[in-house]
């Protein structure tokens, strides 16, 4: 049963890889918030990004589409030297210290969105090199507009810690699937 106004559908899943430094505009100062969360119901992850204007971006994540996610985030971590020495950046112990993962997510601050209440099913990722080496992420649906997340090294590392915690929710146990950084929560 499909809950009421989720996207739904089968979609191609592509991830196409471009660098082209300078070409994005930074937008890690934009975002306020990342969460990932598993709906039971759809058996999906639901990502939900929020921008310090309150906008919230909704992203629905499949096990397969998750899967191709973490395979992109641990090549993009392993050209950082691998996700311990991402994960050992002073910056990224500082968010760690400060309680970035355990705070609660704050939606009743949410003005808009952007892509619709019910979100997109995500169906391509699109990866290249913001400016100030920030890993530039795009997560869209097979048409229309998606989602673009320009991570520095510690964001992409807490972006992927909060993938591994939903997926461990979801019980998916993808950790044979994917590198063995993912079975691992900090």
């Amino acid at each position: 049963m499909q809950a009421e106004g989720i996207p739904h559908g089968i979609c191609k899943i592509r991830i196409i890889t471009r660098v082209e430094s300078g070409l994005y505009d930074d937008m890690s100062d934009k975002l306020h918030q990342l969460n990932v969360s598993y709906v039971e119901m759809e058996d999906r992850l639901l990502l939900r990004a929020t921008t310090r204007a309150g906008e919230e971006y909704r992203v629905w994540l499949t096990r397969r589409f998750t899967i191709l996610l973490f395979d992109v985030l641990n090549k993009a971590m392993d050209k950082k030297g691998g996700a311990v020495s991402v994960g050992s950046r002073r910056q990224t112990r500082q968010m760690f210290k400060a309680g970035a993962l355990e705070r609660e997510f704050e939606a009743e601050k949410t003005t808009s969105y952007p892509l619709g209440e019910a979100g997109i099913l995500a169906c391509m990722i699109r990866t290249g090199t913001g400016t100030k080496d920030a890993f530039h992420l795009e997560l869209l649906p097979e048409e229309g507009r998606g989602i673009t997340l320009n991570l520095d090294q510690s964001l992409m590392y807490m972006f992927h810690n909060i993938l591994t915690q939903g997926v461990a929710r979801a019980g998916w146990q993808l950790y044979d699937e994917t590198s063995s950084a993912t079975g691992k929560t900090h």
